[in-house]
């Protein structure tokens, strides 16, 4: 489960955590913190992440407590982050854990979540004549869509995050190529994609994702991405081609904390996997 992890943890992690962290978290909560006290914290934290790759027994432990750590730190860094902000939220992943600690980590920042939807496995069984009728019932509603299964991805994305295509969103919901529930009738400019495969031969990042998000991006969208760190298939690799910030590990505190900060953030890979360019985005560790 850990052999493509970076932990990113050192002894001096657990020595540091020991000797500081109880008495800092501590005045988190019993009394306001000065927020170059909480920034130094933080930094120190990111330092120990960044320090090693090798992984033990004993690193796991320390990654477990470093972990603790950051989900005190987390309400603090995290409040309001996302206030006032309209999130769509779409799972093209097969894993609903994910979905839930994205969404619990969006409405912990006072994201309003709008919309969630979920791509099912319907979408990689359909047969042709099952396509053509998709796109046929699509167009017949929005005839400027493309006459093939493109019209399906354009049709979806535009649903999720412009105005106007709630009634194509349906026809999807209605095949079963789709899950949804919330507001598609008003337009919303930041998506959150949900990612991460089960099986090692999914298509789901070449077929969902990345169309998905070149959409999104042709109509000015602000995407991220995130997936479990215990993911069978990373969905990283085409995060970081369509150039979004995505993070690895969105069931850690990091992840939960990552994930508000990546709005706006440097269009990279976060997180603890090999495949992470960085571990925080740097607005986190500077406290802006």
């Amino acid at each position: 489960m850990y052999a493509d992890l970076r932990y990113h943890l050192v002894s001096l992690a657990a020595v540091f955590l020991a000797l500081s962290v109880g008495m800092l978290i501590g005045g988190l909560f019993l009394q306001a913190t000065p927020q170059e006290t909480q920034q130094r914290l933080v930094r120190r934290i990111q330092e120990d992440l960044a320090r090693i790759t090798l992984e033990s027994d004993r690193n796991r432990r320390d990654f477990e407590r470093m972990d603790q750590a950051f989900r005190a730190l987390a309400p603090r860094l995290v409040r309001e982050r996302l206030k006032a902000r309209r999130v769509a939220v779409v799972q093209t992943g097969d894993d609903d854990r994910a979905l839930a600690d994205a969404l619990r980590a969006l409405r912990e920042a006072g994201a309003e979540v709008v919309s969630v939807t979920v791509v099912t496995s319907r979408w990689f069984e359909l047969a042709d004549e099952e396509r053509e009728r998709v796109v046929q019932q699509l167009r017949a509603l929005k005839p400027n869509l493309p006459d093939d299964f493109n019209a399906v991805v354009k049709a979806l994305a535009n649903g999720i995050a412009l105005f106007g295509y709630n009634q194509a969103v349906e026809v999807l919901r209605r095949e079963g190529l789709v899950r949804t529930s919330g507001d598609y009738t008003l337009p919303c400019r930041y998506v959150v994609v949900v990612g991460g495969s089960s099986t090692v031969d999914a298509p789901r990042a070449a077929e969902v994702d990345r169309p998905l998000i070149r959409q999104w991006q042709s109509t000015g969208i602000q995407v991220v991405a995130v997936e479990r760190r215990d993911c069978a298939v990373s969905h990283v690799p085409v995060y970081r081609e369509t150039n979004i910030a995505s993070v690895d590990c969105i069931d850690t505190a990091l992840g939960q904390v990552c994930l508000p900060f990546l709005f706006g953030a440097e269009p990279t890979a976060y997180g603890v996997k090999d495949s992470a360019e960085k571990v925080l985005p740097d607005a986190v560790v500077e406290g802006r």
